[in-house]
């Protein structure tokens, strides 16, 4: 009989070490799991290639070498050509004044007809979007006058800083200020220096 008590007592004592054993394993935690965030899309960059044309209006004011001064409204029509390089965009532009700072007569007799300029230009854009071109602008110019001793043409520089901005892919605005300085005008070949500040508006194709 002690012999079977004995055989039970150690089944007991084997029973609880397996139980206790298993008891003491447990599962592995799992690896948490970290969601990356989507990476931001950026908005898609403006390329300035192309054509456009357009026309300002403005503001201006005239002295000449004759010491007369002057003021009045001032428009122009323009037209020209980019290319986009990337971080610089490099262009040329064409502009007419069909009436020359108001069409002034001169003390000389001598009255401003039309003027025009090639502008080369140079910009970079400023905006993430390269929406917005800030650029500079420097060429010839040239001044159509008419008076007592017939008409004639003058010669001179025209300087320019401006910044374009692409309201859509096809609509643009602009502010710019001019500078022009004519040698010779007219009979007398006074000088002419002009500055002019105006918005335009052009439509790129």
């Amino acid at each position: 009989m002690a012999r079977i008590l004995a055989y039970a007592a150690a089944a007991a004592l084997v029973a609880t070490g397996a139980s206790a054993g298993g008891l003491s394993k447990t599962a592995p935690a799992a690896e948490p799991v970290v969601h990356q965030p989507a990476a931001p899309v950026a908005a898609p960059r403006f390329d300035w290639t192309g054509g456009y044309a357009g026309a300002a209006l403005g503001y201006g004011r005239m002295k000449t070498s004759a010491g007369e001064r002057g003021s009045t409204a001032v428009g122009f029509l323009f037209a020209g050509y980019r290319w986009d390089m990337g971080d610089a965009v490099i262009g040329a532009e064409a502009q007419v004044a069909p009436v020359a700072f108001g069409s002034p007569t001169l003390a000389s007799g001598d009255r401003l007809r039309a003027g025009a300029s090639l502008l080369l230009s140079a910009g970079m854009p400023v905006t993430a979007d390269a929406r917005t071109l800030a650029y500079v602008g420097a060429g010839p110019a040239v001044l159509r006058t008419s008076g007592p001793t017939g008409s004639g043409t003058s010669t001179g520089l025209q300087g320019q800083l401006g910044v374009d901005h692409m309201l859509t892919d096809t609509i643009m605005v602009r502010g710019s200020v001019n500078y022009t300085a004519i040698n010779r005008v007219g009979s007398a070949n006074d000088r002419t220096r002009t500055v002019g500040a105006g918005v335009g508006l052009a439509f790129r194709f």
